[in-house]
């Protein structure tokens, strides 16, 4: 026999109008009421009638505010987050696009809370690590707008889910592959996007981190003698590189964290250096065309345009038929590309 929200709010000992909210993930329900009535709920496997919601849902309009980072990536982000609005053109989305810099986190705070106030139903952000955005996401939860995040996550806030790429995997990726091209000997510099606990890229971090362990373990006799922070900006990632390249031209390669490696091989040529190996991430055009003029030795890729795509679908599927997502974080394929690979 199927079960009504009736009959579960008459199990639980409360009004249907809280079995409604929280079926539909809506604020204004105690934390001990909400996990005694989802027990119920999925005790009876009960399910809404998704049908019925979804061909009620046709007329709503669906604001979603897409707030991404003005880095490298932004552009393919965009992109998917453009294919997965597409799919679902028989719904009435409006997408907001608000653009900051990875050095500004109490303006995508700002962006946040003003995307709440202006009645947005959904937030797909691309976040940067610090308290103020937390702070600024949890509030949003609690006014019943979910946030995903996108190509970086935002760990101990109340983000729905995050879409991103297996950051701390593929920082070892990138640090056994130095090593076996320099056959495990050599002195290298990191560029990363900053160095703060907080006002950083989680997912970058994270490559980081896992990159240093592995030459630790793995290749001692590899030492890393500088570590640039670029800020994700262009102007600076490039006067720093000009900068490492004069001040230590004994270097045998550069571990490119995150975006900027147009400008670093630009560096490069300027300083006519032969022979460096540099290990990056994604395959941009341009960093396609550094592999054919061997200045970029390897990089991992991943779907940029899936990583915005899969957020949306995500969000619809929330906001349409009221499904949670089934895990805390997605994560897309990657390859490891070189020149020949091309």
């Amino acid at each position: 026999m199927k079960v009504t929200m009736k009959q579960i709010a008459e199990i639980a000992g409360v009004h249907r109008s809280t079995v409604d909210k929280v079926i539909h993930g809506r604020p204004g329900v105690s934390d001990d009421v909400r996990k005694k009535v989802q027990k119920i709920i999925d005790e009876l496997e009960y399910k809404p009638n998704m049908v019925g919601m979804a061909l009620k849902s046709q007329s709503k309009v669906f604001r979603l505010a897409a707030i991404l980072l003005d880095v490298d990536a932004m552009p393919y982000l965009r992109e998917g987050i453009a294919r997965g609005a597409e799919e679902y053109r028989d719904f009435n989305i409006e997408l907001q696009y608000e653009i900051c810099k990875f050095s500004e986190p109490q303006e995508q705070a700002r962006l946040i809370r003003e995307a709440v106030q202006k009645g947005c139903d959904g937030i797909i952000l691309s976040p940067i690590n610090a308290g103020v955005v937390r702070d600024a996401v949890n509030r949003a939860a609690e006014k019943g707008v979910p946030t995903i995040t996108v190509n970086s996550d935002l760990t101990d806030s109340r983000r729905l889910c995050t879409v991103d790429q297996d950051n701390d995997r593929e920082g070892r990726i990138a640090g056994r592959l130095m090593g076996s091209f320099l056959r495990g000997q050599g002195r290298i510099a990191v560029v990363t996007a900053a160095s703060a606990e907080e006002n950083n890229n989680y997912g970058v971090k994270n490559r980081e981190t896992h990159f240093v362990s592995l030459i630790s373990e793995q290749f001692p006799e590899i030492k890393i003698v500088r570590r640039i922070e670029s800020m994700e900006d262009p102007v600076i990632t490039f006067a720093q590189t000009m900068r490492l390249l004069e001040e230590e031209p004994e270097l045998d390669g550069i571990f490119v964290t995150c975006g900027g490696v147009k400008e670093i091989g630009r560096a490069i040529k300027i300083n006519g250096v032969q022979g460096l190996t540099v290990v990056c991430y994604s395959d941009y055009p341009e960093i396609q065309e550094l592999m054919r003029e061997d200045i970029v030795t390897c990089t991992i890729s991943s779907d940029l345009p899936e990583q915005g795509k899969l957020p949306v679908q995500l969000m619809m599927n929330y906001l349409l038929l009221h499904q949670r997502p089934k895990q805390e974080q997605y994560l897309v394929k990657s390859a490891i590309m070189v020149k020949e690979s091309l």
